[in-house]
């Protein structure tokens, strides 16, 4: 289901955003509770991107996981910042392949401590 028509429907939604690990370790924590999450059938869930991208590959995975198991419509973020032609390539291929329909393309926050232009390919 698309989240604009959740949205744009009469009715009240509630919806949660998760923010995925930034490491391995951390995987089955965050998985867990996003997953609890999800059960409680919320109307959709928000999954975010990261600084610079750094949780991606999680962000995928968690929606997909959210959407296959829960049924609940996931929002999978997408920013530019850090991001190359080739990068966003990729990222679309892994949206394609988790089966996610809902994207919320973002410009991106700088990561801490990040010197120069983080904008390589893509400027908003």
């Amino acid at each position: 289901m698309k989240i604009v028509d959740i949205i744009e429907s009469d009715k009240v939604t509630l919806s949660f955003e998760v923010f995925p690990p930034k490491t391995s370790g951390q995987y089955d924590e965050v998985s867990k509770a996003a997953m609890e999450i999800a059960s409680l059938n919320p109307d959709y869930m928000s999954v975010t991107y990261g600084a610079g991208g750094s949780t991606k590959g999680y962000t995928f995975k968690i929606a997909s996981d959210i959407q296959k198991y829960f049924d609940v419509p996931t929002l999978a973020h997408l920013t530019c910042c850090l991001a190359t032609k080739d990068s966003i390539k990729e990222a679309l291929s892994q949206i394609k392949e988790n089966d996610l329909h809902n994207i919320l393309a973002l410009r991106g926050d700088r990561p801490k401590g990040y010197e120069g232009d983080p904008f390589i390919d893509y400027k908003y």
